[in-house]
């Protein structure tokens, strides 16, 4: 990852953590110790490279892109927590595109594309940012969750699969459980509450995955090649990685690379982290 005025590299290490080569602050204080998902440096130092690109392309009489790429490098003993407020801050100052590698293998490039929000879909996101954490919670005891009268409304039209992956218990005693809406799965379905399934085994995942990815081409929906309404529907169609804040990268990285060989990556994968 070479640094570039035009191509923001950010490096964050468990001491301190640095933007195209300069070092910006202390890992600890300015990213684990805040409670804020804005971290000021950083905010600071992606501002003057975004603004520094909006000058060269309008004294080339280029268009301004509002989506820039971006590319990160995380300690696989950072934690989820920190990570989340990276790529958040990052995608606060308009980097949608995030290539990020963790750890030392730098031959695992990584990708996630961060959909921008519109003010019409704000409340559409935070219900279902509501519902991604009780489906958490439901998570460690698997069983069928079922909504409110106000989350119903909001998704009485879903019919999008939701799937979201989490994992419970430590190093070498994980469970996996992944979360759906298996009426997605059905011709003409109605929504009516999320699923849940758990494995001991990542292959056991991998083998469940790809029978859901199945049953999906057999289906070949319409609604699936339908324009979103906006952005955050697009939530509908991804895998949300979702964790508590002290999970450790580098246990969450075996995940992100096997979702790679089912097409979840950039727009195809998303990230939540338990308040």
């Amino acid at each position: 990852m070479t640094p570039n005025p035009n191509d923001p590299v950010l490096d964050v290490g468990l001491d301190e953590y640095s933007l195209n080569g300069t070092v910006l602050g202390k890992t600890a204080t300015d990213i684990s110790a805040i409670q804020d998902l804005l971290i000021e440096p950083l905010d600071d130092g992606l501002k003057k490279i975004r603004v520094f690109k909006q000058e060269e392309a309008l004294k080339s009489k280029q268009p301004v892109d509002e989506c820039t790429d971006a590319k990160l490098h995380v300690d696989e003993d950072l934690s989820f927590g920190d990570f989340y407020k990276i790529i958040s801050t990052m995608s606060f100052e308009g980097f949608w595109t995030i290539n990020y590698v963790i750890g030392e293998n730098f031959k695992d490039v990584f990708n996630v594309k961060i959909p921008k929000r519109t003010n019409d879909c704000i409340c559409s996101f935070f219900v279902h940012q509501r519902v991604a954490f009780f489906r958490y919670q439901y998570g460690r005891q698997p069983s069928k969750l079922l909504l409110n009268e106000t989350e119903i409304e909001c998704f009485k039209d879903y019919n999008a699969l939701g799937l979201m992956l989490t994992f419970y218990g430590s190093k070498g005693d994980k469970t996996y459980v992944l979360s759906l809406n298996e009426e997605a799965l059905k011709e003409n379905g109605s929504f009516d509450g999320f699923k849940f399934y758990s494995f001991d085994n990542l292959a056991d995942l991998w083998i469940f995955i790809a029978k859901i990815q199945s049953k999906e081409k057999t289906l070949h929906k319409s609604e699936q090649n339908k324009h979103p309404k906006c952005a955050w529907d697009l939530v509908g169609n991804q895998m949300t990685l979702f964790f508590p804040k002290d999970a450790l990268m580098k246990d969450i990285a075996p995940l992100i690379k096997g979702l790679i060989a089912y097409g979840y990556n950039g727009d195809r994968i998303s990230f939540s982290v338990a308040p």
